[in-house]
């Protein structure tokens, strides 16, 4: 579970610290909050070169080089001394957690059947909500104690044990029969994969889904800090609260896959994440915008999420046992990088927050329900 934290450590762990840094640097708030958009973006697109590199090379190396470039990109943020060092260091460790995340997922599309891998997929999204319950009261106490900077020195450690044990306990998972072509980027790895309706499907899900997620992180901190004026550690108790409800959804959800099936429990999240949608469009109609009438609605809009994908990615990548490691690549390429691509957009549009994360999860829910029938 390790291998898929990096991602969510390198983001929320230093949320709190954001308005110290823009303060250190001289700089408006929104020109920090691209250093997310650029770690995403990088993890995104990054995870369509190291996909082929997994199938070809193994997971082991993969994994293994992904926690050493997270490394660096952090010691690079720890040393920034200027905002653009910074985003540099930002794009190295998008790379470097794209790396982890792909061996993670294609590891268990490798080992275990489609219903157990549904069930582990949905474990690993838990631990995905899992650090967003905690990094953000670790991140503010570390600002508080010893700066921003010490919260890439808590980054460097993570990473340093993340690879010290993957070299220790991770073996290699990558099947024996694993086509071995000799170019690594041709159209011919991607087509058929780019190509299957159902993965194309739960590709969009799984994507639209993180552009909700990522509307909701980046507006949180304007609207708790900045625009209701609360100080860093009712900020950090707020998202960490609303992410153990996520874990806690995540860990609940392999049951309801048992009961119901992956499709369904696909379909009856999407129906979850409308009603939120619908609730958090309350705050743009009139209810007084408040802590507590933002983030209600947004714990519900978690659990929906929840819901969704782990039967998702579950059902995006069986069909491809023997190019696991390309397709979860892909998979991840557009959950995170379309998802970021969409949640800047939205987030540059003279709407508030509130009515864009209503846009996404009404209108798109809607949407996807309505294509399930043909394409789900």
């Amino acid at each position: 579970m390790g291998a898929v934290m990096l991602s969510p450590l390198a983001i929320d762990i230093y949320l709190p610290a954001l308005t110290a840094m823009a303060r250190e640097f001289e700089r408006p708030f929104a020109a920090l909050q691209v250093t997310i958009t650029l770690f995403l973006l990088s993890a995104g697109v990054g995870q369509v070169l190291v996909g082929p590199l997994a199938d070809r090379f193994g997971r082991r190396p993969v994994l293994l080089g992904g926690s050493l470039t997270y490394f660096a990109g952090a010691l690079m943020g720890l040393s920034a001394a200027t905002l653009e060092w910074l985003y540099a260091a930002r794009v190295l460790q998008g790379l470097g957690a794209c790396a982890t995340v792909t061996v993670a997922f294609a590891a268990v599309r490798d080992s275990y059947p489609p219903e157990t891998g549904a069930k582990l997929y949905s474990y690993l999204n838990g631990s995905l909500t899992l650090v967003p319950s905690l990094a953000p009261v670790i991140g503010g106490a570390l600002t508080v104690a010893f700066g921003w900077r010490s919260n890439f020195a808590f980054m460097m450690a993570f990473a340093a044990l993340l690879c010290l044990g993957a070299w220790w306990r991770f073996g290699e998972t990558r099947p024996a029969d694993t086509p071995i072509e000799r170019r690594l980027y041709r159209w011919s790895r991607y087509r058929p994969v780019l190509g299957h309706p159902r993965f194309l499907y739960y590709a969009l899900v799984v994507s639209t889904m993180m552009a909700a997620i990522l509307v909701y992180v980046s507006a949180a901190p304007v609207i708790v800090m900045d625009r209701l004026g609360q100080p860093e550690w009712v900020f950090s108790l707020w998202f960490g609260a609303n992410a153990l409800v996520s874990t806690l959804a995540f860990f609940f959800v392999p049951r309801l896959m048992h009961r119901w099936g992956r499709r369904a429990t696909v379909k009856r999240g999407l129906v979850v994440v409308v009603g939120g949608g619908v609730l958090v469009s309350a705050l743009y109609l009139g209810v007084p915008l408040s802590v507590a009438t933002f983030m209600a609605p947004v714990a519900l809009l978690s659990v929906g999420f929840s819901m969704i994908l782990g039967s998702a990615a579950s059902l995006a990548l069986e069909p491809f046992p023997e190019r696991a490691g390309t397709a979860a690549a892909l998979l991840g390429a557009i959950q995170l990088g379309g998802g970021a691509i969409v949640a800047t957009l939205a987030l540059m549009t003279p709407l508030a927050p509130q009515f864009t994360l209503t846009a996404l999860c009404t209108g798109g829910g809607l949407l996807l329900w309505g294509l399930a029938r043909r394409w789900g």
